[in-house]
């Protein structure tokens, strides 16, 4: 599927951050997203990130017309600060899911993730989306607690050890 047969969703503002689609040119500063939050990548792959990690992540979601990668960049500066994956109309239309919402650790812990989970929330509630879904492993008992003070709530159980979160959007 072409890109611009991709639903659109308005873009993601956020107050110190710019929030835009990720593209083939931004590889490198998304591996450097990835290799900054080494931490992240042994808890969830008992490894850092690949050398190609952000390469593949751009390809997976070209191939998907459904997937979205947004690089986040601080607005003064520029730095690349992390990167948001979701999946839109998953598991039913509707609802999105964030598979990946990832800030390099240097810039963890100061606003920044609740500022891009807000401008996700905004431009999917402005596209009609009623509820944003995610699972978060028990590896990650901060992220739980990051998205549960978002407003998310647990909703289920995966095998694996995976609650998943949701949270209803206002319209």
């Amino acid at each position: 599927m072409d890109h611009a047969d991709r639903p659109a969703l308005p873009p993601l503002e956020a107050p110190r951050l710019a929030i835009r689609p990720a593209a083939r040119e931004d590889a490198a500063a998304l591996q450097a997203v990835l290799d900054g939050a080494p931490d992240y990548h042994e808890r969830t792959e008992g490894s850092p990130a690949g050398p190609g990690a952000a390469a593949h992540l751009l390809d997976e979601a070209e191939a998907d017309a459904l997937r979205r990668v947004w690089l986040i960049r601080l607005k003064r500066g520029g730095a690349p600060a992390g990167v948001l994956d979701v999946w839109l109309d998953q598991p039913e239309p509707g609802t999105a899911h964030v598979g990946l919402l990832l800030l390099r650790e240097a810039l963890q812990a100061q606003g920044y993730g609740a500022e891009a989970a807000g401008a996700l929330e905004r431009a999917l509630a402005g596209a009609g989306y009623a509820t944003v879904r995610l699972s978060v492993g028990d590896e990650s008992p901060g992220a739980h607690a990051f998205w549960e003070r978002l407003g998310y709530a647990p909703v289920g159980r995966l095998d694996g050890g995976v609650t998943l979160l949701e949270k209803t959007l206002d319209p």
